[in-house]
């Protein structure tokens, strides 16, 4: 097979456009979004937050209107307990992403991790006062951004999902991150859009629970994700096969 240099610069085009177009979000690299992180450093080890949290201009609360909460059960891995967990799978945020605290004593709690990162923020849940980091985090921005990254802390390859969603109450992404361990993570919307006006955070990790700190948000261009770079190989690859092919 012969490739003229027009059929390949379709090729290139159209797999390009492919990978960009294959997903509402592209993973990135956390250090390539630029901001300040929201660290909760101002919140005291310990502290039972009820009502809705301002930190960095950016407000946290345990769902968005419109969202019902329920409770999920998951056994613990290797063990016959169970624990539960806040389920936000049913309905859906209303117009606006106005946020809702959770019950008193059950919405959202700071742990200091006493190192260099000190204090992360949990959502109590379910089993507030027997165990605590198993309850949902929501949070909505001052304006949209295009790219968010956060680091995860206790995560312990559990079930984890981050719901991105749009003003107007629309989900523009469920990213699942189940099977990650702590470590910070960055995403942006493919094309660069900046309509992300807040996020939930749920899961069903094991008894440690989930925490989230070092919240940054972006709305400038981030570098392309690692996943569209690995295309150009393959893309020389082939020319140079097809010029091989033209000399014989």
């Amino acid at each position: 097979m012969r490739f003229k240099p027009h059929t390949l610069a379709a090729l290139a085009f159209s797999l390009v456009a492919g990978a960009a177009q294959a997903a509402a979000t592209q993973e990135v690299h956390y250090t390539s979004l630029n901001g300040t992180a929201i660290s909760f450093s101002e919140l005291a080890d310990g502290a039972l937050i009820d009502g809705v949290l301002t930190s960095g201009g950016v407000q946290f609360g345990e769902r968005f209107d419109g969202q019902e909460l329920a409770i999920a059960k998951a056994p613990r891995p290797g063990e016959v307990a169970q624990d539960w967990f806040d389920d936000l799978s049913n309905g859906t945020p209303t117009a606006g992403l106005t946020l809702l605290a959770g019950a008193a004593g059950a919405n959202l709690g700071a742990y200091n991790y006493g190192d260099a990162d000190g204090t992360a923020l949990f959502g109590v849940g379910p089993l507030a006062g027997a165990a605590d980091g198993f309850g949902a985090i929501s949070a909505r921005f001052a304006s949209p951004v295009s790219a968010l990254g956060f680091q995860l802390r206790d995560v312990n390859g559990g079930a984890v999902t981050l719901s991105l969603y749009r003003i107007d109450g629309g989900l523009i992404e469920a990213v699942d991150l189940s099977g990650r361990s702590d470590g910070r993570f960055a995403f942006a919307r493919t094309g660069g859009t900046a309509d992300i006006a807040g996020f939930t955070l749920t899961h069903r990790d094991d008894y440690y629970g989930v925490s989230l700190d070092n919240l940054v948000l972006a709305t400038a261009p981030v570098p392309e994700p690692a996943s569209a770079l690995l295309l150009v190989p393959g893309l020389l690859t082939l020319a140079a096969v097809a010029r091989r092919r033209r000399a014989h």
